[in-house]
């Protein structure tokens, strides 16, 4: 045997060689091993597939909390919606009120009967590799990765229906169990194993403004019968040592919308001098009104949304006059100066860049006062690893923050607004009619031939009945008399019972039109009182691309006239 080779004939190098390569598909085998796997697996016997089986109705659903998890600031964002004295409620915007009863039901019933296609881990190990650790302060270490989103529902006792917490998207090429669907790896808090599931995550945003009535002013546009647009800008100046803020007025323009012709028409046009002096203005011979920007307008007001609300200091009313205690609370006063508002001793309240006036046909007016700038952050709070790749194609719409304006709301009753009734004059009273028909004075030839005589002459006629026959021809004419007496007071009669008529006609048909007037007045103040309720405790914030479609000024309200050519050919 040669002395280069081993007992089984092989030689050293081969045999090194082959130890090697066996080495290595050990480490090999044992790094696939160890490899975190989106492995499927059919769910244990004694673990549910449905997850939540306690959540069958989605009406019970009484409060959804979110809380997620930003990666690059590693801070928490909790949000809540929750029903409270009957009405559902934002308590991480101040309690505002919230349009959430369909958006909770489509939450709750994403929930419920929320089945694990397959169990991929029940290792706590590798929770952070499908992204499902829970965001909970206490749990969360530095540097932690793989954090998630909790989603809690409870019923109105309290009760915990659902704790799920919602990590990575499941990104293996779709097979034929995946195809258009979208798959996420969950688990339920406070248990270990990890679920894969489909869930449509959308119907849990954390967007303020998917929670709330987005129509700030609810009106029509086709409502809107006048618009006044008081510009001007506060400013500080020193005075005596002192700083003061003056009101610089710029313009003030009155325009009204007739919708029968489908117009605009320009009611008052005024400019201001120095010390805020008006004077009466009028639109050159090359002017019109800027139809099209002022439609612009009426359709923004129609479709006016709020990005963000802050409650606003207690002590100013519905109508937002500032009480007498209120210009001495200097923490209430701060609030609003600091949001672009001045209260005055008056009791009006100054805005940082005017105020617009909008009058409806149905008498209600809306005053709307423009105060400072502010920034909204607008993007729902996700990780990057939880954001999805429609997010990620829109980020120049939903991430960063929003330039916004904060706006002061107030409704308020304008009469000029709502058309009197046009009532007809009532037709001349005429005379009384009796009961029964007052016959005229008759001698006694003419009671004679119509029987209207005493009884005592009538036994007399009686006595003389003998020469009734022989007088018949000369008592003809006095019955001739009377029978045209009684016709003409018949005919009067009748005259003054259809003039009377006609009067009642007239009486009743204005009784009409003011009760219809009363109604809708009745109506206009119910409107007035119900937006107050609602406009009175809020700041609200616009953005400025909203705002700047209704906050005009002079040189976007008139426009020149177009030039025509003079040698235009005639159509």
């Amino acid at each position: 045997m040669n002395e280069h080779q081993s007992p089984a004939g092989m030689s050293p190098v081969l045999g090194k060689t082959l130890i090697f390569i066996g080495v290595g598909v050990g480490l090999l085998l044992w790094g696939a091993a160890a490899q975190p796997r989106f492995t499927s697996t059919k769910p244990a016997a004694k673990l549910d597939k449905v997850l939540f089986p306690e959540l069958s109705d989605a009406s019970k659903a009484a409060s959804l909390e979110i809380i997620s998890y930003d990666d690059q600031l590693a801070t928490l964002h909790p949000f809540k919606v929750l029903q409270t004295g009957g009405v559902w409620v934002l308590p991480s915007h101040q309690n505002y009120p919230a349009d959430a009863k369909d958006q909770l039901a489509a939450a709750a019933t994403s929930l419920i009967d929320l089945e694990s296609l397959d169990i991929v881990s029940v290792s706590p190990g590798d929770h952070e590799t499908y992204g499902v650790i829970e965001p909970d302060s206490d749990k969360i270490k530095p540097g932690m990765t793989g954090i998630g989103q909790l989603i809690e529902v409870r019923d109105t006792a309290g009760t915990k229906l659902a704790r799920l917490i919602v990590g990575k998207e499941d990104k293996r090429p779709a097979g034929a169990d995946g195809a258009g669907r979208s798959l996420r790896f969950v688990r339920k808090a406070g248990q270990d194993p990890v679920y894969r599931v489909e869930i449509d995550t959308s119907k849990f945003t954390t967007r303020f403004d998917d929670w709330i009535e987005k129509d700030l002013l609810k009106l029509s546009p086709w409502d809107v019968r006048e618009v006044v647009i008081d510009d001007y800008s506060l400013g500080a100046v020193e005075s005596g040592g002192r700083m003061m803020v003056e009101q610089n007025r710029k313009s003030l323009i009155d325009v009204v919308y007739d919708d029968k012709d489908a117009k605009w028409t320009l009611s008052k046009l005024e400019s201001f001098a120095a010390g805020n002096k008006p004077k009466e203005d009028t639109l050159a011979d090359n002017e019109e009104l800027a139809a099209g920007k002022l439609n612009d307008l009426r359709n923004a007001l129609g479709d006016l949304k709020i990005i963000d609300v802050t409650r606003k200091p207690s002590g100013l009313s519905a109508d937002l006059k500032a009480d007498e205690k209120f210009s001495s609370d200097l923490e209430a006063v701060s609030s609003l100066q600091q949001r672009g508002f001045l209260p005055l001793k008056s009791g009006e309240i100054l805005s940082t860049d005017g105020e617009s006036i909008v009058g409806m046909k149905d008498g209600v007016e809306y005053v709307l006062r423009f105060g400072a700038g502010t920034t909204v952050a607008t993007a729902e709070t996700k990780s990057e690893d939880t954001k999805t790749k429609s997010d990620k194609g829109k980020a120049d719409d939903t991430e960063g923050e929003t330039a916004g304006r904060y706006l002061l709301v107030m409704a308020r009753l304008n009469e000029e607004l709502l058309p009197k009734p046009a009532l007809e004059p009532l037709p001349e009273a005429p005379a009384e009619a009796s009961e029964s028909k007052k016959e005229p004075e008759q001698t006694e030839s003419q009671k004679a031939a119509v029987g209207g005589v005493s009884e005592d002459k009538k036994e007399a006629d009686a006595e003389e009945q003998e020469s009734v026959a022989v007088k018949k021809e000369g008592d003809q004419p006095a019955a001739q008399e009377a029978s045209t007496a009684l016709k003409e007071a018949d005919e009067s009669e009748a005259k003054a019972q259809a003039a009377l008529e006609q009067r009642r006609l007239v009486e009743r048909e204005n009784h009409r039109k003011q009760d219809e007037y009363d109604e809708k007045l009745k109506a206009a103040q119910k409107r007035v009182r119900d937006l107050n309720n609602r406009f009175a405790d809020w700041y609200y914030v616009v953005s400025d691309k909203e705002y700047a479609k209704i906050h005009l000024d002079r040189t976007s309200v008139v426009q020149k006239k177009e030039e025509k050519p003079a040698d235009a050919p005639v159509q």
